[in-house]
């Protein structure tokens, strides 16, 4: 019954659940107040006269245009002003003083995360007159801001060329952030020297984070519901933790009191796309491909003033056909075997495979072709209500999902594909009050979800109706599918010799559903007059993370074959199986506290000062079903004393027993780390002296330092789960056949030794785990920045910043359970296997434990160029160079990385670029509106021709030039250093520096620079991402053009994306792996921009043949 859990959708009971979650959350609020980072902003400043001297107690009024919300505030006796927690939007401004003009200020933008700095000058006379002043849309300089920021506006969202449409990627135009490693789990983009994983996501102010993996929910289709989102790359203030990458608040669009929305279709079809270089290279035909993406949005008033409604709708359809091409067996094949040789099983399995289509190939060459094809359909919803009670209550209410259907096909038609169902929610209950102009609170509920389930192609089919004995009766250790329709299917069964293999890949099915409820309030107080300098917020987070997981790897039994002759006689190389539930459920309650104060010593110098404390929570499983590996005493059972052992006279998994352990672990596993304080200092300084140089109020410098600390990667602790005696995967080999071959019988029926035999170090069937230091304690982070801002004019601003940052005790994946060899060791004499006795626990498989002991150091500098507001133009370009050291990128390791240490001895041995970096990144953003048609000198004539035909024309675009990322050299063929590690590195044997040509993708380095093999024994010299692969050079351009339908509200555009615009090839790094034919060639190029989820970053970077996307859209 449990396995009912993750199937796709449990409608009534998940229905209640949400419910639920909500009554619970209210019941709680009762009792417990919370804080954590809002999506808001907000407006400081001070009030004058003509003289300069401060204004006390005059009376200001913001009002957000969209709703006619408004907020009053009195100026203090400094003469300055907060209005703080306001949403992001565009408000007027009216400040009254006795004795002074009426001033009204129009068009000021507010934005997430951000403050809009306001100098108020008054002009004497009655207040019966009235100055009215046209703010600028953004300001060009923030003064009281010490972050490093930038806030991606609907404006860059709604007209940059984007591939898929996945807002997050233009987190991408922020400086100083990169593109993440291809390979590393988590995907985005990496921020000041921080890994992927550590970079956090609110959406309206709550997660939507996938705690089993610390990434973003990425499925979610949201850019034309989403008004903004902010991305703080260094030194975030004291309200924001969980992570020290960037901090990433998104917030979507809302209602107003004039109905607006948008309904569109994006269209992709291959047909206007390049080909790859590398198909016009080997004289091949580009894959087809067809995407459609449309959608409608609608917003508007249900009461005026009152309340407001906002909902959109995306979906998604791609279809990529593909020519799959493999070999199947033949007449000729098959008479390879005698009658009265042949398996009786494997006989029936022929059938499976489909007849050629193409006999007239030689024998052993790909004699099948079919027309195959990855599908993925899904949807998201959005819902979101605005209700303001009273001019000191709102309430608003958000709901978000997403539901897909992907599928992914095998070499066979009807065999070997995958189907995946993914669904993702993200709910959210927000509650302002404000006591009194200084004092306001935020309640906030939030419940998000993901879910995904992947299952074979074949899921229903009955193998207990083929493999079975001479009796008729089903073999043990096959899966009956009228008793176990989860796990059924065929076996994966692979054969040398080029053949398609049958079944699907043995790591299916699986699945998890993961939970997050939380709870917030956000506290602001503005200090009473006489301390009314200061800005003080406080308060703590708490959440809850639920979570069930299920992978179900080799449970239909995984077998290969030496050749087709083996096969057909029923002769196994190996056979793996899975036994007992790997079902594993946990739980974790963490929390988190604040207090911050933003000080404005003087008008202009800030000081944004605070500290932090996060309680990170070990995960609780739930029915004490895993097992922690815990050094010098064993695997011991969570929630009991009892240490796992093995009977080496007996085989099998009942060979197993318990003994008594000298500790007694929890429901954990690990113990919690309760150290977790981290402070925040910022500053930002208006100087107003040397002239010229600094201008007036027209330069700010700022910098600061944060301290930060990452969450634990569920993904590791949860592993546990997977651990013995609660499920064994168990290997017949030839190893543990006494040298034979065997029946599928025997592969079925294991009845293998658990323990290592001497001499047989890799000897499949002994038992591994994976594990978690029991002290593991949380990575964190100093961060620190300087940087000058300097406005130049009205329209244009240059920055320069400088950003670093140490990591200490980041994770990394280590086995404990290495042999411990040196280059003297006869054991090693001739590349032989060591002795078992070189083993920490000679009768055990690997010990794959997550630890604490990884560092990295980024010291980078960015330089940033910005105009706007002039002439319909909009310009960013932005320079970083940057390095970025560390031991690893990921808990598990990036692409060309080992997925654990090679010498779990010898950490410094790591320690190299990180896979993640770029030494040099330029990035130009830009939006124009053309200066012809009506209003422009050119052709500027008002007529309704010229208005169809010449105006509203537009382009924009996005230029990313880089340096290429790193890559390792290695050797995978064998185990050579002896550290049961493979990958091992060889010997660098040349002279110099290695001589590379990445333009030339047969020869893009000298492989004699490096020994033929690695060296026995020990890990060789060259190291790890010691080597830079090509650059990327990609242009992004877009042109729209909008036609009026009836009235100037409504109009029609049209636009063209153009991805990778000149077609310029981006060759991927070459191939590092000495064991590849291909070592030391090129052989594709980067991310064709065919991405469908966040995290792939092709939507922006792209870099693969060009790619022409048009869109038609109504917008109202």
């Amino acid at each position: 019954m449990d396995r009912i859990l993750v199937s796709r959708r449990s409608s009534n009971s998940y229905r209640m659940l949400q419910l639920g979650t909500c009554a619970l959350a209210l019941v709680v609020l009762l009792v417990a107040t919370t804080v954590s980072a809002s999506p808001t902003g907000s407006v400081v400043g001070s009030v004058k006269d003509p003289s300069g001297s401060v204004v006390v107690g005059a009376k200001l009024t913001l009002t957000n245009v969209a709703t006619n919300a408004k907020i009053e505030a009195v100026s203090d006796h400094n003469g300055g002003f907060q209005f703080l927690q306001l949403a992001p939007a565009v408000y007027s401004l009216v400040v009254e003083s006795q004795g002074f003009k009426k001033l009204t200020e129009q068009s000021i933008l507010v934005q997430v995360d951000q403050i809009t700095h306001m100098d108020i000058a008054l002009e004497i006379g009655s207040v019966n007159q009235i100055v009215e002043v046209a703010s600028a849309a953004t300001p060009l300089l923030e003064t009281d801001r010490s972050t490093l920021s930038n806030v991606v506006d609907s404006q860059v969202i709604s007209n940059m060329p984007l591939n898929a449409r996945q807002y997050l990627d233009l987190a991408l135009l922020t400086p100083g952030v990169l593109p993440s490693s291809t390979g590393t789990q988590g995907g985005g983009f990496n921020v000041a020297g921080a890994r992927s994983q550590s970079n956090v996501f609110l959406l309206d102010g709550v997660s939507i984070i996938d705690t089993q993996i610390n990434s973003a929910l990425g499925n979610f289709r949201l850019t034309d519901a989403v008004q903004e989102f902010a991305v703080q790359t260094s030194v975030a203030t004291a309200e924001f933790g969980r992570g020290t990458g960037g901090q990433v608040s998104i917030v979507t669009k809302s209602g107003s009191n004039q109905f607006h929305g948008s309904a569109f279709e994006y269209l992709r079809n291959s047909v206007l796309d390049a080909a790859d270089f590398f198909t016009n290279k080997n004289h091949g035909t580009k894959n087809p491909l067809h995407r459609n993406q449309y959608g409608a949005t609608v917003g508007g008033p249900v009461l005026k003033d009152k309340m407001f409604f906002f909902g959109s709708y995306e979906g998604f359809r791609q279809i990529a056909p593909t020519v799959s091409s493999a070999r199947v067996p033949t007449d000729a094949d098959i008479a390879l075997v005698p009658v009265n040789q042949r398996d009786p099983i494997s006989v029936a399995l022929l059938k499976f495979w489909p007849a050629p289509t193409n006999t007239a190939e030689p024998l052993g060459s790909n004699n099948f072709i079919a027309n195959v094809g990855s599908t993925t359909f899904d949807w998201t919803g959005l819902a979101k209500v605005d209700y303001n009670f009273s001019e000191k209550d709102h309430l608003s209410a958000r709901w978000a999902e997403y539901s897909g259907t992907t599928f992914t096909p095998g070499a066979l038609p009807m065999l070997g594909g995958n189907g995946n169902l993914p669904v993702s929610h993200s709910d959210v209950i927000d509650y302002t009050h404000t006591f009194s102009p200084r004092l306001m609170n935020e309640l906030r509920l939030g419940f998000s979800r993901n879910q995904t389930f992947i299952t074979v192609q074949d899921s229903g089919f009955n193998a207990s109706k083929i493999f079975v004995d001479s009796s008729g009766n089903p073999l043990p250790g096959v899966v009956d599918a009228s008793k176990n329709l989860l796990d059924s299917g065929l076996p994966t069964i692979n054969l040398s010799g080029g053949f398609a293999p049958l079944g699907s890949t043995s790591n299916l099915p699986q699945g998890r559903i993961t939970n997050t409820y939380e709870l917030y309030d956000n506290m602001s107080l503005i200090a009473p007059l006489g301390a009314s300098k200061h800005s003080w917020r406080w308060g703590y987070h708490v959440r809850r993370e639920d979570a069930r997981r299920f992978l179900d790897g080799s449970a239909r039994g995984n077998f290969s074959f030496v050749n087709f002759t083996d096969f057909l006689s029923g002769h196994a190389n190996t056979a793996t199986l899975l036994f007992g539930s790997t079902l594993c459920y946990w739980q974790r309650y963490p929390w988190d506290a604040y207090w911050q104060d933003t000080y404005k010593v003087k008008d202009n110098f800030t000081l944004n000062y605070g500290v932090r404390y996060e309680y990170p929570s070990a995960i609780h499983q739930v029915r004490n079903q895993a097992t922690n590996f815990i050094p010098g005493v064993g695997p011991v059972l969570l929630g009991s004393n009892k240490v796992l052992a093995i009977d080496t006279t007996k085989s099998g998994p009942g060979s197993l027993f318990f003994t008594q352990a000298p500790i007694t672990l929890s429901g954990s596993g690990v113990n919690s780390d309760k150290n977790n304080f981290a402070p925040v200092l910022g500053f930002a300084y208006t100087p107003r002296f040397a002239g010229r140089l600094f201008g007036k109020d027209d330069t700010v410098i700022r910098g600061g330092f944060r301290m930060g600390y990452d969450e634990i990667f569920n993904n590791i602790p949860a592993n546990m789960g997977l651990n013995a005696p609660f499920n064994l995967t168990t290997t017949q080999n030839t190893g543990t056949n006494g040298g034979n071959k065997f029946p599928w019988a025997v592969g079925f029926n294991q009845n293998v030794p658990l323990v290592k035999n001497i001499g047989l170090p890799n000897q499949v069937g002994l038992v591994g785990f994976s594990a978690e230091d029991q002290n593991i304690r949380s990575s964190y982070i100093y961060q620190y920045s300087l940087g000058v801002q300097r406005r130049l004019g009205t329209a244009f601003s240059l920055e320069l910043d400088y950003q670093g940052s140490t990591g200490h005790k980041l994770g990394l994946f280590v086995d404990r359970n290495q042999p411990r060899v040196t280059v003297n060791d006869p054991t090693r004499r001739g590349n032989q296997t060591p002795n078992v006795q070189t083993y920490p626990y000679p009768f055990f498989g690997s010990v794959g434990t997550g630890e604490d002991i990884g560092n990295s150091d980024y010291n980078g500098a960015v330089v940033t160029a910005r105009y706007q507001g002039r002439h319909g133009i909009f310009f960013e370009g932005s320079y970083t160079y940057g390095k970025s050291l560390d031991y690893g990128s990921s808990f598990f390791g990036s692409t060309g990385e080992r997925a654990g240490l090679a010498d779990a001895n010898n950490l410094s041995a790591e320690r190299g670029p990180s896979s993640f970096d770029i030494r040099h990144r330029a990035v130009f953003v830009y939006v124009i509106d053309l200066p012809v048609g009506p209003g422009h000198r050119l052709l500027g004539w008002n007529n309704g021709v010229n208005r169809q035909v010449f105006g509203s024309w537009e382009i924009s675009g996005i230029t990313t030039l880089q340096t290429g990322t790193p890559f390792t050299v290695f050797n995978s063929s064998q185990d050579f250093s002896g550290f049961n590690q493979f990958n091992d590195r060889p010997d660098i044997v040349g002279t110099g520096s290695l001589h590379q040509d990445n333009r030339n993708p047969d020869a893009a380095f000298d492989k004699t620079y490096f020994s033929s093999t690695p060296p026995t024994g020990r890990d060789g010299t060259s190291g790890r991402n010691q080597y830079c692969g090509p650059g990327l050079a990609n242009y992004n351009f877009a042109v729209s053009k909008s036609f009026p339908l009836g009235t100037e509200r409504v109009h029609l555009r049209f636009r063209a994306d153009f991805f990778n615009l000149f077609n310029h090839t981006n060759f991927a790094n070459p191939v590092g792996s000495q064991s590849s034919g291909n070592f030391g060639k090129i052989t594709a190029t980067v991310a064709s921009a065919t991405a469908t989820a966040v995290g792939t970053t092709a939507g922006v970077v792209g870099g693969g043949p060009r790619v022409i996307q048009g869109a038609l859209r109504v917008e109202f």
